[in-house]
């Protein structure tokens, strides 16, 4: 394919009918399905759609796959917060005690798990692409529940740090993984929700887990007769539940469209066909040297890693010290148990509502940066204020993650190229790591019960990643003006490829490929 492959045209004469033809496949073709996306193996074996898609059929699909996926998505990702945020909870169930955590030894506690999963970041992107999805991520699961469980029964500093770092490497494959399965699924206007609802079960994992913590500390916890200490309870009965789910997870979630039981062949067709206008397929097992070198060539790379890394240094809010936060403004340990609960439910509202209006306006980012600015109002509120009113700004925190989901969304449907995809994912992966280690270092205990130091980051970093949100549109922008201008120059008469959204190319390589906003 040479050159023409790599400026993402090829001549009308080379291949014409690539991955069509059921009967014979020539080297060249074998080479483009090679090289190119799963989805040419399915065309070239089937003839490709025999009849358009219409509306009420695509409609029918898109529920049959929602139905399939996404609950098992979502119930991972619920658990995958919850897991994480448990440490918040032990900490105020006994856990310092029973460890004899001193000065700042929870803080490094809480920092120890991205240690874990940045140590184990690239390694993970490699081992998506080289075992079958689904089944990977299964195999983490169940790993990352026994290591949770695990956690009962310790009882020393250096054996919560080794528990958390393994906690962390096991975890490291969701996000990317969440990333492809939306991109494998669903079509550029539908991401952005289904973003939205799969990472708004964070907050059901901040209310639930809050509501369960409270109730373990109330009936666990008070008893001095009981087996198990709370924070025991917590980390075991969490622990096992994800096992659980890490098992299923095998059986019932395929590893791509391609491996579907609940799709017909014909269903696999419309489906590749539903995708088409994706520009990048349902992805490929090809690692590519140039896809993994423009990642880091391409300035959104950059610009999505600084979002996640500065807004997730205010991250300990919701996690690890969201308790002694609270705790801090005045309310007792058993209180903050409930009092964190309603920062999920504030979570959940902006989630779902905000990614759905972005999706009948199809316009992310500024959905986005509208939805920043509570929060920017929130973290004021949370530094200048006392009790109740500061309180109400720890709420507004909540919604800053509309801008992680908009991050995920954009890495799903904005960047094409599966290595390029795993491997931007990949750094904004690590860039949340490094932003969630430094997040509890910037709670100091000299700096208890306030730490206003903490607070007043807050509102610098909230007001950089607004500004950074509207320079990544600026790019969007600027790069779909100047290839429809490109596009008009050539003219009507220049034949693409058949199948060429197929091929596997990136983004930038593509140059049919237009970015949402």
């Amino acid at each position: 394919m040479g050159k023409e492959e790599t400026e993402g045209y090829v001549s009308q004469t080379v291949a014409p009918d690539a991955g069509l033809t059921p009967a014979v496949t020539s080297p060249v073709e074998a080479s483009i399905t090679e090289k190119g996306d799963a989805a040419l193996e399915i065309l070239r074996a089937s003839g490709g759609l025999q009849q358009p898609l219409d509306r009420e059929r695509s409609r029918r699909l898109l529920r049959r796959i929602d139905y399939h996926v996404m609950p098992l998505i979502c119930l991972v990702y619920f658990l995958q917060y919850l897991d994480k945020i448990a440490i918040s909870y032990a900490s105020v169930t006994g856990l310092k005690q029973s460890a004899h955590l001193e000065g700042n030894q929870f803080n490094w506690v809480a920092s120890i798990f991205f240690f874990g999963q940045l140590a184990f970041e690239f390694p993970t992107i490699r081992l998506l692409q080289v075992f079958p999805l689904a089944k990977y991520v299964s195999v983490n699961v169940t790993i990352w529940g026994i290591v949770l469980a695990s956690f009962s029964a310790c009882k020393s500093y250096g054996s919560l740090l080794a528990c958390r770092f393994l906690l962390g490497m096991a975890e490291a494959a969701i996000v990317p993984a969440w990333v492809v399965f939306t991109s494998q699924w669903y079509r550029k206007e539908e991401q952005a929700f289904r973003v939205g609802i799969w990472f708004s079960f964070c907050g059901w994992a901040q209310l639930l887990g809050g509501c369960f913590a409270y109730g373990v500390a109330t009936h666990v916890g008070g008893d001095v007769h009981a087996s198990l200490k709370g924070w025991q309870v917590i980390f075991l009965v969490l622990g096992l539940f994800t096992v659980v789910v890490g098992i299923l997870f095998w059986f019932l979630l395929p590893d791509s469209p391609a491996a579907a039981r609940f799709l017909s062949p014909e269903e696999k067709i419309e489906h590749i066909e539903r995708l088409r206008s994706n520009e990048q397929g349902i992805g490929s097992q090809t690692f590519k040297w140039d896809q993994f070198r423009e990642a880091f060539t391409d300035i959104n790379t950059w610009l999505y890693a600084f979002w996640i890394f500065a807004a997730n240094i205010p991250n300990s809010i919701a996690t690890s010290f969201g308790n002694v936060l609270v705790t801090g403004l005045g309310y007792t340990a058993t209180q903050s148990l409930l009092l964190v609960t309603p920062l999920g439910a504030y979570e959940i509202v902006v989630l779902v509502g905000v990614t759905y209006i972005a999706m009948k306006t199809q316009q992310r980012l500024y959905c986005c940066i509208a939805t920043h600015i509570p929060s920017f109002v929130g973290a004021i509120l949370m530094a200048a204020t006392n009790k109740a009113a500061a309180l109400v700004g720890y709420y507004l925190s909540g919604g800053i993650p509309i801008g992680w989901t908009t991050i995920l969304g954009l890495q799903a449907s904005n960047v094409a190229g599966s290595t390029k995809k795993i491997t931007v994912t990949a750094i904004g992966t690590i860039a949340y790591t490094v932003g969630n280690i430094i997040s509890p270092q910037t709670f100091q205990a000299r700096d208890a019960p306030r730490y206003l130091p903490a607070k007043i980051s807050i509102v610098i970093l909230y007001f950089l990643i607004t500004v950074d949100l509207w320079l990544i549109r600026l790019v969007y922008v600027y790069r779909n003006k100047k290839r429809d201008a490109e596009k008009a120059e050539r003219g009507p008469d220049f034949v693409l490829e058949k199948n060429h959204e197929f091929l596997d190319l990136t983004d930038i390589q593509n140059t049919e490929f237009r970015y949402s906003v």
